[in-house]
């Protein structure tokens, strides 16, 4: 009725008004119970009646992972339950693909398929298609798996790129790698890594000499991987000469023993190229230096605790006798405690020659060291190396012009 122009509703109108909004409370909590508790407790959730699909998705997927996989009785009445009142969830369809995957395949494949159209972000279908295209050999529709797999489960990716890696051994495996690796999927650099342990390096080589040139920095990591793979296999001229190849025309010709000895920063991968470090120890870090003849230097900060690598290359050498030389001043005033060393040694770990650093005077020095590359020695490391001395204290020097020079 109408008081003074404003609507009094009736007693039964009152009536279905606190009705309906204690109907709305309730499901609004229900909502916000299910939505918030139903996949760590479905069970909780299902108590807040009626129960809803996902809750009952949720309470047979529970069900099934404590199984390890098998699908019982029950669990199959919770999920045809829960697709029954929600028909277009995911997990059900799921569930059921497992549940079919040991008598029938290809239903479970269509039913997965289903499951993951309905809902791309569930990790079950893209791990359960990656397993079963990997055991049909359909590699090209499991590597279409891997991204999204990824994405979802950062955790699970060092398995799958060692399955890729593994399969990469294959011919057939190897075709599909090289078609995906070409499109650079963000895996590529991460899946290089970790087949250095499990696929052969001739493989590697060819799926890195099948993709398109890359002067990225993932690129330059592949790139490591499969030269390390090289070298520990034996194969460090192979792994050398692919990694010249690969330089552009105008630096190859530039190689004289050392690369890049005046750290100009010079394009290249490593091991090849310098690697730099950057930690407890100290840092080097490549600098303009316009006083200096070569114009450019590594500036090394050595805290002088704990000794160690301050930069590292990987040279190829032949038998036979070499000068190593370098330039190098001192940046810091005062006593210094730790020492700066070159050293030479074979990659199967003999020391060929170190050359001190030192004395280290404000002003620019060279210093030279006749060495000896023995028989049988064909790819050496270059490391600048930190040792600690009597006094505790920081070393900073630049260094350039670094060279190993064949004797005539």
């Amino acid at each position: 009725m109408i008081d003074n122009g404003r609507y009094i509703p009736s007693s039964g109108v009152r009536i279905a008004l606190l009705a309906g909004a204690a109907i709305l409370g309730w499901i609004s909590i229900r909502s916000a119970a299910q939505n918030g508790i139903g996949g760590a407790a479905p069970q909780l959730a299902a108590q807040f009646w009626p129960a809803d699909g996902p809750s009952l998705a949720a309470q047979a997927r529970q069900r099934v992972a404590l199984a390890s996989g098998e699908v019982d009785e029950p669990s199959r009445a919770l999920f045809r339950a829960a697709l029954a009142r929600e028909p277009l969830l995911s997990d059900p369809l799921a569930l059921a693909a497992l549940d079919a995957a040991k008598g029938d395949p290809a239903r479970a494949e269509r039913l997965m398929v289903a499951a993951r159209n309905r809902d791309p972000r569930a990790p079950l279908p893209r791990f359960f298609l990656f397993d079963h295209y990997v055991r049909r050999s359909d590699y090209a529709r499991a590597l279409a798996e891997v991204g999204p797999a990824i994405r979802l489960q950062p955790d699970a990716s060092t398995a799958l790129l060692t399955v890729l890696s593994l399969i990469a051994n294959t011919p057939e495996g190897r075709t599909a790698l090289a078609r995906k690796l070409a499109t650079h999927p963000f895996w590529r650099a991460g899946f290089f890594k970790t087949a250095s342990t499990n696929t052969q390096p001739e493989t590697m080589l060819a799926l890195l000499s099948a993709l398109p040139t890359d002067a990225s920095r993932d690129a330059g990591e592949e790139q490591r991987a499969v030269y390390f793979a090289l070298i520990n296999s034996g194969a460090g001229a192979r792994a050398y000469a692919t990694w010249r190849g690969l330089l552009p025309a105008a630096y190859r010709d530039r190689i004289d023993g050392v690369y890049d000895g005046s750290f100009g920063g010079w394009p290249g991968a490593q091991p090849f190229n310098w690697t730099l470090g950057d930690g407890s120890i100290g840092t080097a870090r490549m600098v303009r230096a316009a006083d200096l003849p070569q114009s450019t230097a590594l500036d090394v900060r050595y805290f002088g605790s704990t000794g160690g690598t301050l930069a590292e290359q990987y040279v190829s050498v032949r038998p036979g006798a070499y000068q190593l030389q370098l330039s190098a001043r001192r940046r810091t005033t005062g006593a210094t405690g730790g020492r700066l060393s070159m050293e030479l040694r074979c990659v199967n770990g003999d020391v060929i020659a170190t050359l001190p650093i030192e004395p280290l005077d404000p002003q620019l020095r060279t210093l030279t060291l006749p060495v000896t590359v023995p028989a049988g020695c064909d790819m050496a490391r270059l490391r600048l190396i930190g040792t600690p001395g009597d006094l505790f204290s920081e070393v900073e020097a630049q260094v350039t012009g670094v060279a190993l020079v064949r004797a005539n």
